[in-house]
């Protein structure tokens, strides 16, 4: 891969992480809401709540991509300098 194409993929990976945090925050936003209206059925509840840490992963993936291809960038502007 050159350092063209290198260049031309940044934004479509910061894009892509950055949906993928969005999507992981109304996720947990839905699992929020179940978890607060599940007084009485607690396996709507342990579901929510299980999704919500799937999330959080879902999260952490996103902002290590994010972390990535910033690194990327930086690298590619110091072997251009």
């Amino acid at each position: 891969m050159n350092a063209i194409s290198s260049i031309e993929s940044l934004p479509s990976a910061i894009q892509s992480a950055a949906t993928t945090i969005n999507r992981a925050a109304q996720g947990m936003n839905s699992d929020a809401a179940v978890v607060a209206s599940s007084v009485a059925d607690s396996g709507d509840m342990l579901k929510a709540l299980i999704d919500s840490r799937q999330q959080l992963l879902y999260t952490q993936a996103g902002a290590k991509l994010m972390d990535t291809a910033n690194e990327m960038l930086g690298t590619l502007i110091d072997i251009q300098a």
